[in-house]
């Protein structure tokens, strides 16, 4: 979340010099305010989502980290050959 994006954004609410009187409802401002919570939740959710892919990332580096310090880890010659002519393709 960027933390300067919403300190202006609260900052130019309180520099806000349009009072409502009493008891009215300024309309604009709610569907503003609700397009605003809905980026901000969209933008959580996303990064919920890679942080949730980092740590299935890291779980499966400490495994194969784990394998190779035992010696158990083996990985076909064929398979180094595909992945180093993907790399190069792309």
């Amino acid at each position: 979340m960027k933390i300067e994006e919403q300190v202006s954004n609260h900052m130019s609410l309180l520099n806000n010099d349009t009072v409502n009187p009493a008891g009215r409802i300024n309309e604009n401002q709610i569907q503003k305010d609700i397009a605003q919570d809905q980026a901000v939740k969209v933008e959580i959710s996303t990064a919920a989502l890679q942080m949730s892919e980092d740590e299935a990332r890291i779980e499966r580096l400490n495994a194969i980290r784990r394998q190779l310090a035992e010696g158990t880890y083996n990985i076909s010659g064929k398979d180094v050959a595909d992945k180093i002519l993907k790399v190069l393709k792309s």
